[in-house]
């Protein structure tokens, strides 16, 4: 099955980090058509499981480069808070580059599926 760029790019992504740490990040269509908009669901195996969705308005690859790259936590642009229990949310107050998703305990496993919109 062949799709074109735009078609594959309508899937949802699905990320799981089973300890403490940080997916890669994952770009964002932020040259596509506004407004963007990001839909965050964030399931936890445990209780013990502390998790946040990060994101950088600057590219994370370099290709684009900048002398500003902090990483800010979703719920700074709108999007889901930090929590240890299963959250769903979304960013569509302000255009991201991309995001990632941090497991800030050792016990436990986090798993995301994000779906944007906005595609142009």
């Amino acid at each position: 099955m062949c799709f074109t760029w735009w078609e594959a790019r309508l899937q949802p992504i699905y990320v799981t980090i089973t300890s403490s740490g940080s997916t890669p990040w994952k770009l964002t269509n932020w040259y596509g058509y506004p407004p963007m908009s990001i839909g965050f669901a964030v399931t936890v195996a445990s209780l013990s499981s502390r998790w946040q969705i990060d994101v950088m308005l600057a590219d994370p690859t370099g290709t684009f480069p900048s002398t500003v790259s902090t990483v800010f936590q979703a719920s700074q642009v709108g999007g889901p808070a930090a929590s240890s229990i299963n959250g769903l949310g979304s960013i569509s107050t302000c255009p991201i580059a991309a995001w990632r998703l941090t497991n800030n305990s050792t016990g436990g496993s986090v798993h995301a599926a994000v779906l944007e919109s906005g595609v142009g």
